[in-house]
């Protein structure tokens, strides 16, 4: 199993959480949403081939939740996005009836694919 995290979701989502999640915790997360724990994210994927999880995390820090596109064949993880749970952008509702959250999620899904065309990326064991 791969988690793979693009050079521009690092930057926006990962590197501003990562003293309240490290990769250690976006890894365990990448996991449980391959082996299917998680909330499926209803028709919001727009890559074929891939579904869309999103899981709870908790560390001493905090709790949040983060989101992964997932090729389930592949068994690879792709990082879409994390947010605390009280986030002040997207607010406490993650699902896709939210028109922050899908604004924000169709804005990280193109710059996913934009960096896995370019190889701009990094991919953990998980």
């Amino acid at each position: 199993m791969k988690l793979i995290i693009t050079s521009s979701i690092k930057k926006v989502e990962f590197e501003p959480i990562k003293k309240t999640f490290n990769i250690d915790v976006i890894k365990i997360a990448a996991q449980k949403s391959l082996q299917g724990l998680g909330e499926k994210i209803k028709s919001s994927s727009k890559i074929r081939g891939t579904c869309l999880r999103k899981v709870y995390l908790t560390s001493t820090a905090g709790v949040g939740r983060v989101v992964f596109l997932l090729k389930i064949k592949n068994k690879k993880s792709v990082l879409v996005m994390v947010k605390l749970k009280n986030d002040k952008k997207i607010g406490s509702n993650m699902t896709i009836q939210n028109p922050k959250f899908k604004k924000a999620l169709n804005k990280n899904l193109d710059i996913i694919l934009e960096d896995l065309k370019s190889g701009d990326y990094e991919e953990f064991d998980v």
